[in-house]
């Protein structure tokens, strides 16, 4: 009487570590789209929300801007409170609003640059194996997204600043209505991240003719 209980109770154990293997096998599946060096990046979502993923979508790569972008987007301000500097400090004339000329000028930089890193802070660039995403802000949060199968062209593109400190621009434009372009701005090590990207484009589209064909 005992015999029969402990073999039902076998059973279900081996059913649950069938399920948990098939399980793993899947993720693994899934997971194998994305090249072997950021194979680690392929579980879930550390940085956006997991609310923002599709059924079944998995995490390929998510990438922060380099904090040159605080850089870039500040200069033409720092132009500005710097030539306003400048001009007090030359001018004999402005000599009685010379303090207050230097204070505005460095609260023009201070906050151009502060909202800068803020920019960079809220600027998160995804890719999974089905989409890019872009999603930025910190306050106010807004998601742009573009399926694989939807990008027509992708290429780098890289200012003679850019190139110097080693960052890049990565442009997607889609074949869909209105032909929209995405941009993932200031990328460091920008070529070999466009490589994967390009990589796991060609994979989700051969997945979909494979499909199709079938």
């Amino acid at each position: 009487m005992v015999a029969k209980p402990l073999a039902e109770q076998e059973g279900v154990q081996r059913k649950i570590g069938d399920q948990a293997r098939l399980a793993a096998a899947d993720r693994h599946r899934l997971s194998g789209s994305a090249p072997d060096e950021i194979q680690e990046d392929a579980a879930r979502a550390r940085i956006i929300s997991p609310s923002l993923l599709l059924p079944a979508e998995i995490v390929i790569l998510e990438l922060k801007p380099s904090r040159w972008l605080a850089v870039f987007a500040s200069l033409p301000m720092a132009a500005v409170g710097l030539t306003l500097i400048a001009l007090v400090c030359a001018i004999d004339q402005l000599r009685s609003i010379r303090q207050l000329g230097v204070i505005i000028g460095v609260w023009i930089i201070g906050l151009r640059v502060a909202l800068a890193l803020l920019q960079c802070l809220g600027r998160t660039y995804v890719l999974t194996n089905r989409r890019i995403l872009i999603q930025s802000g910190v306050f106010n949060v807004v998601v742009e997204a573009m399926g694989l199968e939807e990008i027509e062209n992708t290429f780098v593109a890289q200012a003679v600043g850019q190139r110097v400190v080693g960052i890049g621009t990565i442009f997607f434009r889609s074949s869909g209505p209105g032909r929209a372009s995405l941009a993932w701005e200031h990328v460091r090590g920008a070529k070999k991240v466009h490589a994967r990207v390009v990589a796991q484009i060609d994979r989700w589209k051969n997945s979909l003719a494979g499909g199709k064909g079938q």
